[in-house]
């Protein structure tokens, strides 16, 4: 492409040069445009290959990478901790994923489609600048140099009010995420105006940034602007004189000026080119930083699978606290036998669903350790140690997909017929089966499940959790929000779940605890376990648990 660029230039002087050899003699002209025509008829073919093969090419890089990144990013934030998914909100999160994985791949679009290529073009064009007259040619790149001085701060500068515009943009983008999240909140306590005016502000002030940026690149695109006509000047004035005093001729003179009209011409697009590049730089620097973010959660180099529980799952001491904040956990002695259902219950903030983040390894623990069988989890594969478990939660999680799908999840190449054996067994069958629009499994859910009631949405969980078939059941207040009706249907659901598994429940119900071979009772204010018993045992104690008892059946 940079040859067929340099060459396009010199076949325009050849043809001015041609043309004058034609006011003498008609044939020897008329001869010689014919050579020259036919010559750029026979090369237009390759020149179009050559200038249509290098965009393809570069476009196909550009999104081979986009496509690449978006799948390296999706890998890599899967794979980090809960910690940093905490830390950043999931505005900032999803404006990242969207917004500057995009605005990264136009930067690649632009890099590889024009800025990669234009240079090339670009030298064919000088190296004949120089070829047809170098005193001109060496005292237009003096003149550049200032020139590209004063492109370079101005360009800097857009990249920095860029950098401000991106964080402008997470914030609009998190503002609007709360605010389509929680819009029954909003309608319930007729916040609109508020909500309205705070998110204005933020979009006002995204607006300030753009701007900034936008008078950065008018002022780029006005020096480019000016000098373009300033060097078309220069050479038209300097070329009458070399005419006058017989230095040059008119069709070379000719010649330099469409050079340097094509050059400043790809001065232009590279100036806009690069300009674009350092407004997206930004949203790369955010995207990369979030790849560049190791996850706390690590497997030692060699660590073995974790085994099948066999005898007892044991936490040592344990202690926990998230960052720098005061401990939650301060030494948390506890067994589990294996096939026994343990409860673990306590006032509210006592950590017990921590309990159930460090049981599966989503962190790891501060003082202490945990054991299967007397080996310490953190010996242990992480993914092998998830395996073996299956968590129902408070908030059971649906995607937007089918029940089928749904329930599937629990082990993605299970069949039909054990997906309606493990709703059977939920007690969801009839349910799923009596659904409006006749869909039965084929039902698409909604966004987070909300196309279903609460008991549904749970027992749907619990039916994904038993064709899991885990060993080892985690509960974590599985029928806290529930009513008294879709908890009778849910309990029945569970006690078909626990049969056979080692489980531990954490829940604030304590009715639905009475039944576990042990309590362990957490206390908020020493973090650790202040009591353990049967229910019968615990009563007839008269300690924390008795009193959580009393407080519950007054209410």
């Amino acid at each position: 492409m940079a040859a067929f660029a340099g060459y396009l230039v010199l076949l325009i002087q050849q043809v001015l040069d041609v043309m004058k050899e034609a006011d003498s003699d008609k044939e020897v002209g008329l001869y010689g445009l014919s050579r020259l025509g036919f010559q750029s008829l026979a090369l237009a073919p390759l020149a179009a290959l050559a200038y249509g093969g290098s965009w393809f090419l570069g476009q196909l890089l550009a999104n081979s990478c986009t496509r690449d990144l978006r799948n390296d990013v999706l890998a890599h934030l899967v794979q980090l901790d809960l910690a940093f998914h905490q830390r950043l909100s999931r505005g900032d999160l999803l404006n990242r994923m969207t917004s500057d994985i995009d605005s990264t791949g136009e930067l690649l679009h632009q890099f590889f489609g024009k800025v990669l290529q234009r240079p090339a073009e670009a030298l064919g064009t000088v190296v004949f600048l120089f070829y047809v007259n170098w005193r001109f040619a060496a005292v237009i790149f003096l003149a550049l140099v200032p020139a590209g001085l004063g492109l370079s701060m101005l360009l800097r500068k857009a990249s920095r009010r860029s950098r401000r515009a991106r964080r402008r943009q997470a914030e609009s983008f998190t503002a609007l995420e709360q605010i389509t999240s929680g819009i029954k909140v909003i309608k319930a306590m007729g916040s609109a105006a508020a909500e309205q005016a705070r998110y204005d502000r933020t979009n006002r002030a995204l607006f300030r940034a753009k701007m900034k940026i936008s008078l950065a690149r008018a002022q780029s695109d006005a020096l480019v602007g000016g000098l373009s006509f300033g060097l078309v000047g220069f050479v038209v004035l300097g070329g009458a004189l070399a005419i006058a005093y017989r230095i040059s001729d008119s069709s070379s003179i000719l010649a330099f000026l469409t050079a340097l009209i094509r050059l400043i011409n790809l001065m232009k697009v590279g100036t806009k080119s690069v300009g674009e590049i350092q407004e997206n730089m930004p949203a790369a620097a955010r995207l990369f930083a979030v790849l560049d973010q190791q996850s706390r959660i690590t497997d030692d180099p060699g660590a073995p699978p974790c085994p099948v529980p066999q005898r007892a799952i044991q936490l040592h001491s344990v202690r926990f606290h998230y960052g720098q904040g005061d401990e939650i956990l301060r030494g948390v002695d506890l067994t589990i036998p294996v096939g026994s259902i343990v409860a673990v219950v306590g006032e509210s903030g006592s950590g017990k669903s921590t309990l159930f983040d460090l049981l599966l390894r989503f962190r790891d623990v501060t003082g202490g350790r945990i054991t299967i069988d007397g080996t310490d989890i953190r010996m242990m594969q992480q993914s092998s140690l998830v395996a073996h478990c299956a968590l129902v939660s408070q908030d059971a999680f649906l995607f937007n997909d089918t029940i089928e799908n749904n329930i599937r999840y629990g082990r993605p190449d299970a069949t039909m017929a054990e997906i309606e054996a493990a709703a059977r067994r939920a007690h969801i069958h009839d349910a799923i089966c009596g659904l409006a629009g006749g869909a039965g499994y084929k039902t698409v859910v909604g966004d987070r499940g909300d196309r279903l009631s609460g008991g549904q949405r749970q027992r749907i969980a619990i039916a994904r959790a038993l064709l899991r078939d885990a060993p080892l059941l985690l509960l974590d207040e599985p029928t806290s929000a529930l009513d008294a009706d879709s908890e009778h249907h849910v309990q029945a659901a569970l006690r078909e779940l626990m049969k056979g598994r080692t489980c531990i429940v954490v829940a604030h119900r304590l009715c639905t605890v009475q039944h576990a071979d042990r309590i362990y009772v957490l206390s908020r204010s020493t973090g650790t376990v202040v009591e353990s018993g049967t229910h019968q045992q615990l009563l007839d104690h008269g300690g924390e648990y008795a009193r959580l008892v009393r407080m519950q059946q007054f209410e």
